[in-house]
């Protein structure tokens, strides 16, 4: 589900449930690089593939099953062109 233009919310069992969010930032006029960042609120397995469409580049993370997902702080996910 979006909720800003900049991230979006996802959910696995329940649309009341949520248990993931995504955000991605243009953090090109600080380091040159657009940023992910994802936190969770699951120990399920969690596989999450975020694209840049513009250059098509596919960067992918994962958290195990029964490990409480961990927050993602990549601040050099993406190059800007």
């Amino acid at each position: 589900m979006p909720l800003t233009g900049d991230s979006g919310l996802f959910w696995f069992f329940d649309p009341a449930n949520l248990e993931l969010t995504v955000k991605v930032i243009d953090g090109c006029g600080v380091n040159g690089h657009r940023w992910v960042f994802l936190s969770g609120l699951t120990n399920v397995e969690v596989t999450t593939t975020v694209t840049d469409t513009e250059g098509g580049a596919k960067k992918t993370y994962s958290n195990p099953l029964n490990r409480n997902f961990r927050p993602v702080f990549d601040t050099a996910a993406f190059g800007c062109s």
